[in-house]
């Protein structure tokens, strides 16, 4: 069986944590998370979960909630395996290697800035983060796990605030000092 993507895995995780579900269900809740990682577009959703259940990793029923119709997907056994085998070691380099980072990556461009337009760059994007600590802490977390995720999801951005404080201080401090020739350089200059 081929391995999960991470969207697959997550939802198929939502399935488990919170039982048969719609697919706008499903959708709301990667809007709402705290990181554009997840596409809670209904281009990205609707297909992946025909996909799933093409692989008989979901099942579908009809259901109806009042007047309207809808329908409720629900994990299999053979999904629960492959979820299961998506959470736990081992753990292949794409999850444990450094995640990607548009602000680490425009670092390496930030040369091309005058001090000016960095210095604006790094206090918004500190300002930006910290409002992101605030829309995090805001998150619902119905059990300690989904807390441990929330204070990682904070640490994280809080070590991003850090890493851009250390960018600025090092940009900011004074160059150090051309050293001068020694004595006996200077003299065997002179000599010459």
């Amino acid at each position: 069986m081929r391995a999960l993507s991470e969207l697959e895995g997550c939802v198929l995780g939502h399935m488990w944590k919170h039982g048969p579900c719609t697919a706008y269900a499903i959708r709301k809740e990667m809007l709402e998370s705290p990181s554009s990682h997840w596409s809670g577009s209904a281009g990205a959703i609707y297909p992946l979960l025909e996909r799933l259940e093409k692989r008989r990793l979901v099942a579908s029923r009809r259901s109806a909630r009042g007047d309207r119709q809808h329908w409720l997907y629900e994990l299999t056994t053979k999904g629960l395996d492959a979820f299961l085998a998506w959470l736990t070691p081992p753990l292949n380099p794409d999850i444990i290697s450094i995640a990607p980072d548009p602000l680490r990556t425009r670092m390496y461009f930030f040369g091309v800035l005058p001090p000016a337009r960095r210095a604006t760059f790094l206090a918004q994007a500190r300002e930006k983060l910290r409002n992101h600590i605030e829309q995090i802490n805001e998150s619902r977390a119905d059990d300690e796990f989904d807390r441990y995720a929330i204070r990682g999801a904070i640490r994280l951005t809080r070590a991003r605030i850090a890493w851009l404080e250390d960018v600025e201080h090092s940009l900011t401090k004074p160059a150090p000092p051309k050293k001068s020739a020694s004595p006996k350089k200077r003299a065997s200059r002179k000599k010459r």
